[in-house]
């Protein structure tokens, strides 16, 4: 090789350019071969994303199996403990909500042909409304309790539209399970070999950002932590008690009541859809007392847990304001969606520690 590639004469040499120069142009390399690589991903860029959310998540739980394993097969058996239990906590909802959607087709299918047949007769309790009783009742008298008008809405609907819906749905199940599929994937070989991982990303954040670089990575671990236990526990903990009232009030099929509930209240403020949504169905058979204290007992629950729980769980371990965690969760989930509950806080955490560190006195030149 050396003889096809003989060295150049000194008079040949290129003139090489200063380091500066190098060092800006290596930086430039580097920054667009990362791109390149993040651009690749495509849409499993979500995927690891979610990988490395999970894993900074189930690291503490990690640490906690492995203190009880045999170390032989604890960097093994812990992760696959850890990607198995999420499966199950993704695919039991999942599967209670299928068995219930297809123990109910029937009885849909057969209200909806009742329903066309007959039409809807109006509920007892449209006449005691304090306020548009009388406009209510005709608009229900013309759209439901006549067949005719009954057939009318369902029309509009459309078998295209219908199936066209029903199509991207499918779609974006598939999508959404390949994806979740490499998200475990990503994220049990993250937790395998994820104290090398850390060992290099602290040490490249010290070559990139000096001491900086680890108070900023503890910022981002801090928040996707307090994401975790803010936005999903505390959304399960608030679906539990409204599920409960749910219940006792006789509210129909309250365990998909309950699952969406549960669901939606893992975002703030839109919880109080789902509780509407019961409060309406209850309405609906009559029991106004019991809607009524539904509602009631929904939206206490909800408040308390939106504006006293969930701020100190999510901005506690970082010192972020509650008016910054809610613009993290809010924007975060416009911009980027469902992921987005994460990222969102987790970028303004760092904003806000960045803003502590230039304007706060005597933090600028403190070692974090």
């Amino acid at each position: 090789m050396t003889d096809l590639m003989p060295a150049p004469d000194h008079e040949s040499r290129p003139h090489h350019f200063g380091p500066v120069f190098q060092l800006r142009a290596q930086l430039v390399m580097a920054l667009a071969f990362i791109a390149l690589t993040v651009f690749t991903l495509g849409r499993f860029r979500e995927a690891v994303i979610w990988g490395a959310i999970l894993a900074i998540v189930c690291w503490p739980i990690q640490s906690w199996i492995k203190a009880h394993l045999p170390r032989r097969h604890a960097d093994t058996v812990a992760p696959l403990g850890i990607v198995f239990a999420i499966l199950l906590i993704f695919l039991v909802p999942i599967g209670a909500i299928g068995v219930e959607v297809a123990n109910e087709a029937e009885a849909a299918h057969a209200w909806v042909d009742n329903a066309q047949a007959n039409g809807t007769p109006e509920p007892a309790w449209v006449g005691t409304l304090p306020y548009g009783s009388a406009q209510v009742s005709r608009w229900w008298q013309q759209n439901l309790a006549d067949p005719q008008g009954e057939h009318r809405m369902l029309h509009k609907v459309g078998a295209d539209r219908t199936l066209g819906m029903a199509r991207r749905i499918g779609h974006e199940m598939a999508n959404g399970t390949v994806l979740f599929v490499f998200s475990l994937l990503i994220l049990f070989f993250l937790l395998r070999g994820g104290r090398h991982l850390t060992d290099h990303c602290l040490i490249a954040s010290h070559r990139l950002f000096g001491a900086r670089g680890e108070s900023v990575m503890r910022q981002i671990v801090g928040s996707v932590r307090g994401s975790m236990a803010g936005l999903v526990l505390v959304g399960l903990g608030e679906g539990v008690l409204i599920t409960i009232s749910y219940v006792i009030a006789g509210a129909p099929q309250p365990l998909l009541l309950g699952i969406l509930t549960a669901i939606a209240s893992m975002i703030p403020m839109l919880g109080s859809v789902a509780v509407a949504i019961a409060v309406l169905l209850l309405l609906a058979k009559g029991t106004v007392g019991a809607a009524i204290a539904v509602g009631v007992f929904g939206m206490v629950v909800l408040f308390l847990a939106d504006h006293f729980v969930r701020p100190v769980l999510i901005g506690g371990s970082t010192k972020l304001p509650f008016v910054w965690v809610l613009l993290g969760i809010l924007g975060g989930l416009e911009t980027w969606g469902l992921i987005g509950l994460f990222v969102g806080p987790a970028l303004m955490a760092v904003t806000h520690l960045l803003w502590r560190i230039v304007s706060c006195p005597g933090m600028l030149g403190a070692r974090s």
